[in-house]
């Protein structure tokens, strides 16, 4: 990954970082092979993991579509990282879960994501991080870049 660096500048860092995830999703196997990925690489991935879903629908959508896989270690990489910013925005998430545990099976986890009323603390406490997540999309490309280089 160190042949980007290189070519890192203040115009391109996105698209080079872009290319460092590309080249650890194939390593990886699309998340299915992260036992590939050294320590290093396997928060960067984790990371992306969760920021992808995020990205996709909102802090609902990740936990809609992951349940309680990667929350622990979510947390951990993003640490790693230095993302504290995301770290907080997910820890607050993970704490207005509405069980006191979120189910590691996805299904249990829908049961009780659907049981909530339309108007619910739960929902609009995920919105509000949704949108502080969402701002901070410079901060995140930083600390990426940062951490790997």
């Amino acid at each position: 990954m160190k042949q980007y660096l290189t070519k890192l500048s203040s115009d391109n860092k996105a698209e080079i970082f872009e290319q460092v995830i590309y080249d650890l999703w194939d390593k990886c196997a699309d998340g299915e092979n992260l036992e590939n990925l050294n320590e290093t690489e396997r928060p960067l991935i984790i990371s992306q993991l969760i920021q992808d879903s995020i990205n996709g629908g909102g802090i609902n959508s990740f936990f809609y579509n992951n349940a309680n896989r990667y929350v622990s270690e979510g947390l951990v990489s993003f640490k790693k990282i230095g993302l504290i910013k995301v770290y907080e925005i997910f820890q607050n998430a993970v704490n207005a879960f509405p069980n006191d545990t979120i189910p590691n099976d996805i299904e249990e986890c829908r049961l009780i994501m659907e049981g909530l009323p339309d108007d619910n603390p739960t929902d609009e406490k995920w919105y509000e991080l949704t949108d502080e997540f969402y701002s901070l999309e410079d901060y995140i490309l930083n600390q990426n870049i940062e951490y790997h280089y």
